[in-house]
């Protein structure tokens, strides 16, 4: 019998050395040979982790089984969808027996909600179905908005995709804003997934009767490598239900930003945008008529974000990007933020989030 067991990329904390050890010995208690175990890890369109990112989020893991890393073009045709999306899958899942997923539930910008299967229909997804599902005809559709997981076309394709695997079981790991695991719900995928979301919106969702002049977001390491990555946070704010900011508002994500725009595919693509936009709304118009791939919808987004507020880094390395040409304003630190708040903003009203992945506020 191969298993493969389907786990996210490591910008996400899945906590893997404590929960996959328990779950190997299960599958061996069951009679699944070691041999036939494979763990594969979910990287989408993002670069493949390096043996050392390896080494430190799966520990001896690799001393027992196989750790492969998706690669977006060693891909099967497996379908096509009811809203006619090409569904292109790994290959190693067309041989699988049995597939289990472990996945870290949190808001997501498109999915509502990310885990659940979600590492196998994106994660271990084609370029073409990747591009198809990260286009403004889904990314625009009322029902594609964080925390929104009813009527909402992206998580549709997600289940719908799964349902064609043999998805046999799912880990879903929940995390509190210091990204301590606080629960975790195991058993058969559906029913598993929406115990946790159940769970989810009383740890991230948050109701506040007050409008801001800056939301200040703190977000994990992982994810605040590159622009790529840390720009999600000004969505977060900005595509909320009922945002808690106003047009005149500014964003600022606290970030390392160490590896530039990032070295992915989508993550190059993101920045051949993010450098050849000279306004948000001719950015949002040409994306509108013509489509983009994947990686363009994150400029897409961030356009849609600054027609929204302001919006802005706090990182060591801010001298690298500034003068670049880019939308967004670069403070080397919280003190220099400060000023420039001060000097902006009249008795501003500033929130600060201590992780901007793991509170969504609305009004």
């Amino acid at each position: 019998m191969k298993t493969i067991i389907a786990v996210p990329d490591f910008t996400r904390e899945a906590h893997l050395k404590k929960i996959l050890p328990g779950l190997l010995n299960k599958l061996a208690e069951k009679g699944v040979r070691y041999k036939d175990m494979e763990i594969l890890i979910g990287t989408g369109l993002h670069r493949q982790p390096t043996k050392k990112e390896i080494g430190y989020n799966l520990g001896s893991i690799a001393d027992k089984v196989k750790i492969s890393s998706h690669n977006y073009k060693n891909v099967f045709y497996a379908a096509r969808s009811k809203r006619n999306i090409p569904v292109y899958l790994d290959k190693k899942l067309k041989n699988a027996d049995s597939i289990i997923t472990v996945g870290v539930v949190e808001p997501h910008l498109y999915a509502g909600y990310s885990g659940g299967v979600k590492v196998l229909s994106i994660g271990l997804a084609g370029e073409k179905t990747i591009n198809a599902t990260h286009h403004p005809k889904f990314l625009d559709h009322p029902g594609t908005r964080i925390c929104s997981v009813k009527n909402n076309p992206f998580q549709d394709f997600i289940q719908e995709t799964a349902s064609i695997l043999p998805v046999k079981y799912s880990v879903n790991i929940i995390n509190d804003e210091n990204g301590k695991m606080v629960k975790v719900f195991e058993g058969k995928p559906g029913p598993c997934f929406r115990k946790a979301i159940g769970y989810s919106r009383k740890v991230f969702e948050k109701k506040i009767n007050r409008y801001f002049d800056v939301i200040i977001c703190d977000i994990p390491s992982s994810k605040g490598i590159n622009i790529y990555q840390a720009s999600r946070p000004f969505n977060y704010v900005a595509n909320a239900r009922s945002p808690v900011i106003k047009n005149t508002s500014l964003i600022l994500v606290n970030a390392g930003l160490e590896e530039g725009f990032g070295k992915g595919l989508g993550e190059k693509r993101f920045m051949k945008k993010m450098l050849e936009m000279r306004h948000p709304d001719k950015l949002i118009s040409e994306i509108k008529k013509g489509g983009c791939l994947a990686g363009e919808h994150r400029a897409y987004m961030v356009a849609k974000a600054l027609k929204k507020a302001n919006l802005g880094f706090i990182s060591g390395n801010a001298r690298f990007y500034r003068n670049k040409g880019l939308p967004f304003l670069f403070f080397e630190g919280l003190d220099e933020a400060k000023k420039y708040i001060r000097k902006n903003f009249k008795n501003p009203k500033i929130y600060y989030l201590k992780n901007a992945f793991a509170t969504v506020l609305n009004y």
